[in-house]
Order: C-alpha cells, then structure tokens, then sequence
C-alpha cells in the first residue's frame, strides 16, 4: 500500500534533519511520480514526544501516507560480513528491502552485513557506512542508499568520498555506521578487524 518511506529521527521534543528528509522526499516523489510532492512533513507531522527516542516512518505513495511513532533504542553493531550484492540498486527509501534482508540473513555470526558491489564498499543494511583512515572520516563514493545523515556531513565538510575497494579495507583503523536515527560521533571508534 505504501511503497515508499522516510524515517525521521524525533528525540525530546525535536525532529532531527527534516530539511533533508523534506528534500529527499521531493525528490523521490518526483523521481518515482513523475510530480510535485504535496507534503511538507513540518506541517504533516505529529508533535514529536516530549521524552525519549522514537523512529517516525512517514509512508507514502501517489495519493496518501501514514505516521508511524515507534521508541527507539539503537543496536550496538560491531562486526559485519562482506556480502556482494552484483548490480543491485536502491536509489529510493522502498519499504520492500527483501534483496537487503536476503543479504542481511548471510551475516553468519556477525551483527550486520557490508554489501559490496564489484569489490567495492556501498552500504550496511540499514545504515551508510564511513571509515577513520588515521587522519579523515571516508564515506563510500557510490553507497546503496544516500542517507540523510551522510548528506549532511558531506555538507558541513565532517566527512569525504573515495571509492573504497574490501582490498583497501587495511588502509582504514576503523568504522561507525550512521543513519538518520544514528548520527555520526567523532570519538566513536570500532575496528576495521570486525569486517570480514
């Protein structure tokens, strides 16, 4: 009924990057719509909780959406299973992920999977990917998905792009995860020995 989605992240009180999420869903709307989106979400959207974390799913299709409000607690993820994916693509935020959670059912005894196209680095299951190579944060050139948060810290300049091959994995010492409900974290520090 609704193929389309953004999950925006509201904590006491507060919604967190709704100018991207508003961009993005105009740009998806018009990508899949061939139209003008017809929603603004500052207007649309409920008033976030005044306590606590919670994801808000905002679904769509042509005509109409759905709020969802569900609490929020964050997975620690440590470890994650290359898993290459061919020429897969999910340029859009679809709610049917059945090739991502195909991927994510061969993590094996890891938390999550790093898909691979072709040897080189893209995306987590739910979450873009960057790397501390000892000097810089690097993010996947061509991810999967073009997260909020990753657009957001390429703007202000946190972050930069390189195509990033599983060969080159020992140029980096280590990694976070980070998506709209995670936001990057400069002293976050997890090995590059957990991806393998």
């Amino acid at each position: 009924m609704y193929p389309l989605v953004e999950s925006i992240k509201a904590e006491n009180g507060k919604f967190f990057l709704l100018d991207y999420h508003q961009d993005r869903l105009e740009r998806t709307f018009h990508a899949v719509y061939k139209s003008s989106c017809p929603w603004q979400l500052v207007t649309i959207l409920p008033q976030a909780p005044s306590q606590g974390l919670f994801k808000v799913r905002f679904l769509y299709n042509a005509t109409d959406f759905s709020i969802e409000v569900q609490p929020y607690v964050p997975k620690i993820i440590k470890t994650l299973k290359l898993i290459e994916i061919g020429d897969y693509t999910y340029p859009h935020k679809w709610t049917d992920r059945s090739t991502i959670n195909a991927a994510f059912a061969q993590r094996g005894n890891c938390d999550d999977v790093l898909m691979t196209k072709n040897g080189f680095l893209t995306d987590a299951s739910y979450a873009n990917i960057v790397l501390f190579d000892g000097a810089n944060w690097v993010t996947p050139e061509k991810p999967l998905f073009e997260g909020v948060q990753r657009s957001y810290l390429l703007d202000h300049k946190k972050i930069k792009t390189a195509n990033i091959a599983t060969t080159a994995l020992s140029n980096y010492q280590s990694f976070q995860l980070i998506n709209a409900m995670n936001p990057f974290v400069e002293n976050r520090f997890l090995s590059v020995g957990g991806i393998v």
